[in-house]
């Protein structure tokens, strides 16, 4: 007796829920520990998955590594295409996409690993910068439409202005992760205020006057 359609969408069904467990804790233990301090191994004990399991769905760390990544990657689209929320002027949309990523960063593994693998292994392979570029592509979209709209002035220099604020935020992750300072106001809470200096600082030099 032939299989029915049923078995076929059930083992479908398994897989696909095998590799989401196996993603899930690859981003965990990536976010915690690292890339050097996770194995394959250690991934697939986590999602209580075989190594052998886990070899029939990836070949190698890096190849999780990947869409892990493309996962936050996902989340990041998510955000940009649901548009603005509270207004829909552009350096309030940048204030909202910095503190969507320090949410993340404090709640899900997928974005806070993608960040943490640019930041160790980023100079070694570009792969692991691919959500950092994405993130940082998209905060420079931001700066381009306050300028075109007449926030900024015309002359506001979109290279530098997106650096800083892309460097506002990837330095505020970096204290907080190494533990270097660790100030009470929580990661969205010291963005909100280097936002505010930063903003002042560019309406003072850029500012349209209107």
């Amino acid at each position: 007796m032939r299989p029915g359609r049923g078995t076929t969408v059930t083992k479908q069904a398994r897989s696909e829920q095998t590799r989401r467990l196996l993603l899930e804790a690859a981003a965990v233990l990536l976010w915690r520990d690292g890339y050097s301090d996770t194995s394959l191994i250690d991934i697939a004990h986590a999602a209580g998955i075989t190594k052998g399991g886990l070899y029939f769905h990836f070949s190698s760390k890096d190849q999780i590594c990947d869409e892990v990544q493309e996962a936050a990657v996902a989340v990041l689209r998510e955000h940009v295409d649901r548009g603005p929320t509270s207004s829909p002027r552009a350096l309030q949309r940048l204030a909202d996409l910095g503190h969507a990523l320090m949410r993340w960063l404090d709640t899900d593994p997928r974005v806070g690993a993608s960040f943490r693998l640019a930041r160790e292994m980023g100079g070694k392979d570009a792969r692991f910068v691919s959500f950092a570029v994405a993130w940082a592509a998209q905060v420079r979209q931001c700066v381009a439409d306050a300028r075109a709209d007449g926030e900024l002035g015309a002359d506001v220099p979109l290279d530098l202005a997106t650096l800083q604020a892309v460097v506002t935020c990837v330095g505020l992750e970096s204290v907080f992760s190494t533990g270097v300072i660790r100030p009470d106001l929580g990661l969205q809470g010291a963005l909100a205020g280097l936002w505010r200096l930063n903003a002042r600082a560019l309406v003072d030099r850029f500012g349209t006057g209107d």
